[in-house]
C-alpha cells in the first residue's frame, strides 16, 4: 500500500534526510511512498532550495507554501474558510491531499520526530489496514496509560498528553482478549522528549529511555490520548481524522495544543463502533522536541486540559448508531453539540467555541467525502 508522510513546519525540515535514508537502508522505493510538507506564514523561504535538493534523493518531496494551498483549497470553498493562518490545524491540507494522491495509510508527524536508523519506519507502520491476531487489552478504568510501555529517567509514573487527570493514579485491572481485526489506527511512541503536558513538564526534565518491544492494540472501550507524533491512520478512517479546531478565547486565555489530543478522542470511538482497533508501539521515534516556553504552553494548555474531563465523559457514553465513517463522524458532531449546550460546565464563549468545532468538524467530513468520491 502508498504511504505518505505529512507534517506541518516553521523550520528547515532537516529530519527529512533521516526519513530518505531509513526508506533506502530498508529497500523501500520511491513509488511506495512520498513526503508532503505543509507551511505557513512563518516558514521560512529558505525551504524552497532546500526541498529541490531533497528531491535529487530520489523520493518525491512535495512543499506546498500558503499561496499553493489556497489555490488547492479553490475546489473546497467552505473547507477554505476553516483554516486558520500560524496554526497545526493546517496539517489537515495535507492528509486531503495525501488521499487524493492515492496513499493508503497516512502517516503524521511533527518535525521533531525521528526515526531510528535500526528500525524499518515505513514497514512498521504498515500494519495499517491489515487484518491481524492480537491480544487486546482493556482497563478497568476504560483508559491505559501507554507510557506504562516507556522507561523513563528519572524512572516514575508518566501519563501521555491528554490522558485526563481524573483517571490518573486510578488504573484499573488490565484484561486481556485473543482477537482478530483491522487496524485503523497505529501509533509509534517515542524516546527522548515523551509527549507529555506542560504541567508535568514544570515538575521535573523527564526523559524516555527506551520503549517496550511488545505493541499493544487496545480493545474496544478502552481508551488512550491519541497524537499527531509518529501517528498513521488508514484511508477510509478520513472522515474521523480532523485535526480539531482550537482557537476558542475563553476568559482571556487562548486554547491551543489539544487538536490532536481531540481528533484521538473522536477518533477512537468512531473507530471502536466501526470494528476497528488502534495499536500503540512501533515504530519507536526519537522526539527532539524544538524549543518551548514551558509557560506558555501552560497558558494554551490550561482550558483544554479542563475541557478534556468533560470530552472523556462524553466520548465514554455517547452512543453512536451509523454504519459509515462519514454519518458516524457527523453523528458524533451533533451529539457533541448537544452534549455542550446542555453542560453547565461550558460558560457561554465556550459553548460559541464549540459550536465552531462541530461546525468544522461537518465540513470536514463533507470536504472528505469529496476528497473520497473522486477515486
Amino acid at each position: 500500500m502508498k504511504k505518505c508522510l505529512v507534517f506541518t513546519t516553521i523550520n528547515i525540515p532537516y529530519l527529512i534526510n533521516d526519513y530518505i535514508k531509513n526508506f533506502k537502508i530498508f529497500g523501500h522505493k520511491p513509488e511506495d511512498v512520498e513526503i508532503i510538507i505543509i507551511g505557513d506564514l512563518k516558514t521560512p523561504i529558505e525551504i524552497v532550495p532546500f526541498v529541490e535538493d531533497i528531491n535529487k534523493l530520489g523520493f518525491s518531496v512535495k512543499y506546498f507554501d500558503i499561496p499553493s494551498q489556497e489555490k488547492w483549497l479553490e475546489k473546497f470553498p467552505d473547507f477554505k474558510k476553516i483554516i486558520p493562518y500560524n496554526s497545526d490545524n493546517r496539517r489537515n491540507i495535507g492528509y486531503l491531499m495525501a488521499v487524493e494522491s492515492g496513499a493508503d495509510i497516512i502517516i503524521l508527524v511533527d518535525d521533531d520526530n525521528y526515526p531510528i536508523e535500526s528500525v524499518d519506519f515505513l514497514k512498521e507502520h504498515s500494519v495499517v489496514g491489515k487484518i491481524i491476531d492480537f491480544n487486546a487489552i482493556s482497563d478497568e478504568s476504560k483508559w491505559f496509560n501507554v507510557c506504562s510501555m516507556i522507561k523513563f529517567n528519572p524512572e516514575r509514573k508518566v501519563y501521555p498528553r491528554g490522558y485526563p487527570y481524573s483517571k490518573r493514579f486510578k488504573d484499573g485491572k488490565i484484561s486481556k482478549v485473543e482477537k482478530t481485526g483491522k487496524i485503523i489506527i497505529n501509533e509509534g511512541l517515542w524516546t527522548c522528549d515523551p509527549d507529555i503536558d506542560s504541567i508535568t513538564r514544570l515538575t521535573e526534565d523527564i526523559k524516555g529511555v527506551e520503549v517496550s518491544s511488545e505493541n499493544v492494540v487496545l480493545d474496544m472501550g478502552t481508551f488512550s490520548p491519541i497524537n499527531s507524533q509518529n501517528t498513521a491512520f488508514y484511508r477510509d478512517a478520513l472522515p474521523c481524522a480532523y485535526f480539531v479546531l482550537m482557537g476558542g478565547n475563553i476568559n482571556g486565555l487562548v486554547i491551543e495544543r489539544y487538536g490532536d489530543i481531540w481528533f484521538g478522542y473522536f477518533a477512537k470511538k468512531v473507530i471502536d463502533h466501526m470494528n476497528g482497533y488502534v495499536r500503540f508501539g512501533s515504530p519507536v521515534a526519537i522526539h527532539k522536541r524544538n524549543t518551548h516556553n514551558i509557560l506558555k504552553d501552560l497558558k494554551q494548555e490550561f482550558w483544554a486540559i479542563q475541557f478534556s474531563e468533560y470530552l472523556v465523559e462524553f466520548i465514554e457514553n455517547v452512543k453512536l448508531t451509523t454504519n459509515t465513517y462519514s454519518l458516524c463522524y457527523i453523528e458524533l458532531a451533533d451529539k457533541l453539540d448537544e452534549f455542550v449546550l446542555e453542560n453547565s460546565n461550558f460558560n457561554q464563549e465556550a459553548k460559541e467555541y464549540f459550536k465552531k468545532v462541530v461546525y468544522a468538524m461537518k465540513i470536514w467530513v463533507k470536504t472528505c467525502d469529496l476528497v473520497l468520491n473522486k477515486e
